[in-house]
């Protein structure tokens, strides 16, 4: 064990089944004079979809810092046969803000509580398309050093 490390660490891990969507630019529309700015219905349904499962997890969020590691598992097209990660849009950190704001007042209050993240994305090996999310409490972590492999 690292000296410096506290490892009675609260920990949750869920999965998200069903094609990780990108956060999208929130769409600005102007009507009559009026302005006002809507997140887009697939991105808005994925955010509830991935609330919906860290409820099913989560009795009240965790106060203090978390850290949050994300793996996203994408279809494989055809093309890409032999690669196990994905270049390819969407951006990885689009889809990480979709999934921490779905999190939001589930997993922890705010995302700005999220003070560590790792993530990935990777083509399905088995299985479905799906997001593999792990909420980790840092409230009682003196030091990052063990956490972070130093």
């Amino acid at each position: 064990m690292h000296p410096h490390v506290s490892y009675c660490m609260q920990r949750v891990s869920f999965e998200v089944l069903g094609d990780p969507v990108p956060k999208a630019r929130a769409r600005t529309v102007r009507k009559g004079g009026r302005t006002w700015s809507f997140t887009p219905k697939n991105v808005a349904q994925w955010e509830k979809l991935v609330k919906g499962e860290a409820e099913k997890h989560f009795t009240e969020p965790f106060t203090g810092p978390v850290a949050l590691t994300i793996g996203f598992y994408m279809r494989r097209p055809k093309s890409r046969r032999k690669e196990n990660y994905v270049e390819t849009t969407p951006d990885l950190d689009n889809l990480e803000k979709a999934v921490l704001d779905g999190l939001n007042g589930v997993a922890y209050p705010d995302d700005r509580y999220v003070v560590v993240k790792s993530a990935v994305k990777l083509y399905v090996r088995e299985g479905e398309p799906r997001v593999s999310v792990v909420v980790t409490s840092l409230v009682n972590q003196a030091r990052m050093d063990g956490y972070l492999g130093r």
